[in-house]
């Protein structure tokens, strides 16, 4: 089965917008695999300033953003530039609400993807875009299990790893990084044990302080980025607390508290099992 793919030579530019270096990390790897180089900023103030250096094809913008979120920005460019002039903007974000999608297109955005991001998800945003304008250069090559993002990969994880981290999502990253995918998959990793203690501590904060809208971001963001490396435990952790911060809620029991920090323990030991079974020496 034919399915639509991106050349390697395709000269469209584009700019990703993304506050969670993980995240950023894991959105630049799938735009390589389909043959794609991006420039990163982590908020919307950076996008502007980002589009008055140079132009893009698309922006794509992730909504929840610190100093300017997504949606700020972009009616701020659709303020600033003519419809013909300003990029494509492709909305990412980790809700998927009724009326998010609707919220994303008011503000002037043309697509809109959720977190976390999969091959044919964004094969379908890019392909929208192709369709609607004829921008971007696209050809059909590749097979169904690529598009769809599953992967026959031996299973490599064992059982106590499994428990912690999807195996499914752990295969399809191995795939995407490719010949290199240790040393790829060790930054990523790296990335996001060096992030996550931040982000747990911005949650422990929030909690004590009763801050629900700082409560309501660090786990935010600690949920996309934990889901895009497989801790689907974690990631579902986080999303329970979002949900109570965004209905104001900001008493958690301390046994929860406590499980947070224990699930993410399992977490950082089944990813550094993972990475170091075959270690490749980075330059």
């Amino acid at each position: 089965m034919q399915t639509t793919s991106l050349t390697k030579n395709d000269k469209t530019r584009i700019l990703l917008a993304e506050d969670n270096r993980v995240n950023q990390k894991f959105a630049v790897l799938l735009l390589k695999k389909l043959g794609y180089q991006a420039d990163v900023v982590s908020n919307g103030a950076e996008v502007l300033q980002a589009l008055h250096s140079q132009s893009y094809d698309v922006v794509f913008m992730d909504v929840e953003m610190p100093e300017m979120d997504g949606l700020t920005a972009t009616r701020q460019i659709c303020e600033q530039w003519a419809a013909g002039e300003r990029p494509r903007i492709i909305a990412l974000t980790a809700y998927a609400r009724r009326g998010d999608r609707e919220r994303c297109l008011a503000a002037g955005m043309d697509d809109y993807i959720t977190k976390p991001i999969e091959l044919p998800k964004l094969l379908q945003a890019l392909q929208n875009l192709s369709d609607s304008n004829g921008g971007l250069n696209i050809e059909d090559e590749g097979d169904k299990g690529e598009k769809e993002g599953v992967f026959p990969l031996p299973q490599t994880l064992n059982d106590q790893e499994s428990e912690v981290l999807d195996a499914k999502v752990w295969q399809s990253l191995q795939k995407l990084a490719g010949a290199k995918a240790n040393v790829v998959l060790d930054k990523i990793v790296g990335e996001y044990l060096d992030d996550a203690p931040e982000r747990l501590q911005a949650i422990q904060s929030a909690i004590a302080t009763q801050d629900a809208e700082a409560l309501r971001q660090a786990a935010h963001s600690f949920r996309s980025s934990s889901a895009n490396l497989g801790a689907v435990t974690l990631s579902l952790m986080c999303k329970k607390l979002e949900a109570l911060a965004s209905a104001g809620i900001t008493e958690v029991p301390a046994e929860q508290r406590v499980q947070l920090e224990v699930e993410y323990e399992k977490v950082k030991t089944a990813l550094l099992q993972q990475v170091s079974k075959s270690p490749i020496p980075i330059p």
